[in-house]
Parts: C-alpha cells; structure tokens; sequence
C-alpha cells in the first residue's frame, strides 16, 4: 500500500488546491499502536501509525473510528539506546478525521490532547 494514498484529502480542483493546513512537521513512522475504546479487552483496537507530529498522528485501522470520539491509545516507539527494546507512551487523544481507503480500511486522524510515559 502506498502511504501518500493515506493522506487526507486536501482538494478535489488540482487547479485551486487547498491551503496546507498544518502547522507541525510530520514524521512517517510506522510504529504499533493500541486503541482502547472502552473498559473491556475486546475494546482494544490494534493498529500502527502513518504519520506522527507534535500535536497528533494517523493511523491505519481495520475498523472505523468516529469523527469527534475520544481514546485512549498506547503508542509503542523503539529506545534510541536499544532499538531491540520498546517504550510506550498512553495518549489521550480525540479523532479529528477518518477516511476509508481503497482496500477497505479506515485511516483515522487524531489529536494528541495529553500524555504519558508508561513506564
């Protein structure tokens, strides 16, 4: 799969295109990512990023989020020491924008509101 496809889209007229609309620097990265949607195991959704900024990342799911929907999500990154060796980070974030893709999966935007090193 391509990842420029997973981009959000910015304009349908190539000759009027919109405005870049972020602020940030934006990283790719695929890193894994949890998505835990309520108390129980069943509500964790297992993904992994597209993208990540200081202010939120993209992510690639196999099931829809909602536009405006808040979760918190546990985003696994190798340790510059030890890249062998992972920390973890739990995000509490909202969903800015989703969108399908071609195959059928979703690609959801999401905004970084607070988070913490899970040790």
């Amino acid at each position: 799969m391509n990842l420029e496809s997973l981009e959000p889209p910015v304009s349908s007229d190539v000759r009027h295109p919109a405005p870049e609309r972020r602020t940030r620097r934006r990283l790719r990265l695929c890193w894994p990512l949890s998505i835990v949607r309520g108390p129980r195991p069943e509500c964790v959704l297992s993904s992994v990023t597209v993208d990540l900024s200081s202010g939120g990342f993209s992510c690639l799911l196999d099931e829809s989020l909602a536009a405006g929907e808040n979760a918190v999500c546990i985003l696994g990154f190798p340790c510059r020491n030890d890249p062998r060796t992972s920390q973890a980070l739990r995000c509490e974030v909202q969903v800015v924008w989703v969108r399908r893709t071609e195959d059928g999966r979703f690609v959801a935007g999401c905004r970084i509101d607070d988070y913490t090193l899970v040790a």
